[in-house]
């Protein structure tokens, strides 16, 4: 008589392959959570330098040997310019703070499994650039 070949091996359950493809999209959340912080980053080391750079040569330019007959001209945008640099700088500072808040709140909502996504926040630093871009506008306007 010939023996019944044994059927294949048994492989992952329903419920095994369901948690796995959960494990990978809460990993996929996490990586996603901390490219998202990277960028944050990235962007205000980018403003606090261009910022130290506008403010290093504002005051390059008003210790020149001519400073004093550009300081004479009432308009002489190189005045206010290194306090420009600094308030990039500031912000830059502020930015690298909400952004870490930001993450850790986003890190915990994905490790409760209850994610809530913030309109406000984008909303406000959306306004924030707009006002930004504004009150640069104006200025070399005036200037």
């Amino acid at each position: 008589m010939i023996e019944p070949a044994e059927g294949p091996a048994p492989g992952p359950t329903s419920n095994e392959m369901a948690a796995h493809r959960t494990a990978l999209a809460d990993a996929r959340s996490h990586l996603a959570n901390e490219r998202t912080h990277l960028a944050y980053l990235r962007t205000a080391l980018s403003m606090m330098s261009f910022g130290i750079t506008i403010n290093r040569f504002a005051i390059y330019l008003l210790q020149g040997k001519d400073a004093e007959k550009l300081l004479e001209h009432e308009n002489f945008p190189m005045r206010d310019a290194a306090n420009v640099g600094l308030g990039m700088v500031i912000i830059g500072m502020v930015l690298l703070l909400w952004s870490l808040l930001r993450y850790r709140k986003t890190y915990k909502q994905i490790v409760e499994q209850r994610f809530e996504p913030s309109s406000t926040s984008v909303s406000l630093l959306t306004l924030a650039v707009v006002a930004m871009g504004a009150v640069s506008a104006i200025w070399l306007l005036l200037s």
